[in-house]
C-alpha cells in the first residue's frame, strides 16, 4: 500500500512540475494578448485569392505584431499571430512567410534582406518545427459562413 502511495505521489509531483505556466521573466513562450477582430469577403477582388491552397494575405494592424490568414494545403484556414514564441519581447521576434519553403520563419525583413532572429521555423499551422522555442505560434478562431472568414480570439 506504501508502494501505491509512493507511486502515486510521484505521478502527481511530475505532472504538476510539467504544467508549470510559461516564464514571463525570460519571454519562452509569452505572446502578450491582443485583440482580433477580421472578416474577409472572398467574393471581393483583395481576397479572392485566399480561396487557392496555399495562399495567405497579412492583417498589420491585428493581434500584437500582426496576423497571417493561410489557406493551408490541408485546405484548412489557418489565423497565425506573427509574434515569435520565443523571447516575444525582441523587436526582432516577428514571423515572416518564406514561401520558398513553405515554413513560417523568425525574423525580420530589411533592406538588405531577411535578417534571422532566433532560428526558429514553424509549419503553415503554426507548429514548432526547429529553433531554441519549445511552443507553436499563438492561432485565433477561424469560422467560414459560405465566401466569409471570420477571425476572432
Amino acid at each position: 500500500m506504501r508502494f501505491l502511495a509512493f507511486i502515486a505521489t510521484v505521478v502527481l509531483v511530475t505532472t504538476l512540475q510539467s504544467c508549470k505556466p510559461d516564464d514571463e521573466l525570460t519571454g519562452d513562450c509569452f505572446v502578450p494578448a491582443s485583440a482580433v477582430n477580421i472578416t474577409v469577403n472572398m467574393d471581393l477582388p483583395e481576397y479572392y485569392n485566399l480561396r487557392n491552397l496555399g495562399e495567405f494575405i497579412s492583417f498589420e494592424n491585428q493581434g500584437n505584431r500582426g496576423v497571417y490568414l493561410i489557406h493551408n494545403y490541408d485546405d484548412i484556414y489557418y489565423a497565425i499571430e506573427r509574434t515569435c514564441t520565443y523571447q516575444s519581447e525582441n523587436e526582432c521576434s516577428q514571423i515572416q512567410l518564406d514561401n520558398d519553403i513553405l515554413q513560417l520563419k523568425c525574423g525580420m525583413e530589411s533592406d538588405t534582406g531577411f535578417v534571422e532572429c532566433c532560428k526558429s521555423t514553424y509549419s503553415y499551422n503554426s507548429a514548432f518545427l526547429t529553433g531554441p522555442t519549445r511552443c507553436n505560434l499563438r492561432t485565433y478562431r477561424v469560422s467560414r459562413n459560405g465566401n466569409t472568414l471570420n477571425v476572432t480570439n
